[in-house]
């Protein structure tokens, strides 16, 4: 008993299916480079400020940062105010430093003037008014 050449052309046959069908499963997963899984995922959805901080952490460790932000209200009741935003991400130049805020637009312009003084030029920016109270939040995301 031996191995015959029929039974090695099977194998490598089998083989080669094999491989084919990984690179196949592999190529329907891919996803296009600077999209991450949180993107992609249930987690591409509106975050609160600790939330927001946790998500950007997480990226930050993949090598991931902000591409853009969008921001809106959680509640807007006086004395309430609550904001949310969302991401969506980029694979982050090395040496790069950002930072980003949500805010009124006061707030925001203090942090934009901060921020160009330690050499962050903003990047993305946006702002949203509520029609039923007619505030205005705003977010931003600076880099350098």
């Amino acid at each position: 008993m031996g191995i015959d050449r029929e039974d090695t052309k099977r194998a490598g046959k089998a083989i080669a299916m094999t491989a084919t069908l990984m690179l196949l499963s592999g190529c329907m997963t891919h996803r296009p480079p600077g999209i991450d899984a949180y993107q992609t995922s249930g987690i591409d959805q509106w975050l609160t400020a600790a939330d927001a901080d946790k998500v950007v952490n997480a990226m930050a460790a993949k090598g991931m940062m902000p591409a853009t932000i969008d921001c809106g209200f959680i509640n807007n009741e006086p004395g309430q105010v609550a904001y949310a935003s969302k991401f969506t991400w980029k694979r982050a130049p090395i040496n790069t430093r950002y930072h980003w805020e949500i805010g009124d637009p006061t707030y925001l312009a203090s942090k934009e003037v901060r921020a160009n003084r330690v050499g962050l030029k903003r990047v993305f920016a946006k702002a949203v008014r509520d029609a039923a109270t007619g505030q205005t939040v705003g977010c931003s995301i600076w880099a350098g």
